[in-house]
């Protein structure tokens, strides 16, 4: 179980590397501040966010190139050698002896013959759904796209970014300019990450366990379960 969730840990992390909007959206400025926008820069910005985050641009990312890379790390990680992969996980050095070169996708295989299939099946499902999930929220990503940039730059700045985008050039960066990061280039750089993040997430849990060790466990069994209506 710890194994599947390393897997799927060290992709959701490159995933999530993938910038929802490229920029940093930590708040700089004071409540009082991000409570009034100048209007004239609010506009401008929203000319920006049309040049740079269009609606359509998580479908255009996601579309066809996210499951193909969720495929691949997956796959890069169950063909991992279980005894190179059981390291750190608690499992003692005669058991990982006797695994020898055999995968994870071995083991699986035994099981189900029709594993990779099921995976790659699973994978195009899930990633089709948050294309979904994710084009929906778009517009108020791009709103508030709008007003992070209305206060980080001024309207000048705002006017000259827009003369830029309004370009053939500037045209041609801002229409791939979210693209750059699901590049087949980029994603095989971050792929490669995949190896050196399942050998670093057993000291990452052990972290966690130890930075949550003075919480009281949790409970397991019946009194976990919610208390019904009439007790």
């Amino acid at each position: 179980m710890k194994l599947l969730f390393s897997t799927f840990a060290a992709a959701l992390a490159l995933v999530s590397s993938v910038p929802a909007a490229a920029q940093d959206t930590r708040a700089t400025a004071s409540d009082s501040e991000q409570a009034v926008i100048d209007p004239a820069r609010l506009a401008a910005a929203v000319v920006t966010v049309d040049y740079l985050f269009p609606l359509g641009t998580y479908k255009r990312m996601m579309k066809g190139t996210m499951d193909q890379m969720m495929d691949s790390i997956i796959s890069q990680s169950f063909d991992r050698p279980m005894a190179e992969t059981m390291k750190g996980y608690g499992v003692d050095d005669a058991a990982i002896a006797e695994m020898g070169n055999a995968s994870l996708n071995d083991m699986m295989l035994e099981r189900d013959p029709h594993f990779k299939e099921r995976m790659q099946i699973s994978t195009k499902v899930m990633t089709n759904e948050m294309v979904d999930l994710m084009t929906a929220m778009e517009p108020a990503i791009r709103e508030t796209l709008a007003n992070i940039y209305a206060r980080k730059f001024t309207t000048d700045q705002l006017a000259e970014m827009n003369a830029f985008f309004a370009t053939e050039t500037g045209s041609a960066f801002a229409r791939d300019y979210m693209m750059v990061f699901v590049d087949p280039e980029m994603m095989q750089s971050m792929m490669s990450f995949v190896p050196e993040m399942m050998q670093a997430m057993p000291a990452i849990m052990k972290k966690v366990e130890e930075a949550t060790a003075h919480l009281p466990p949790l409970k397991t069994g019946p009194e976990a379960q919610p208390p019904k209506e009439d007790e």
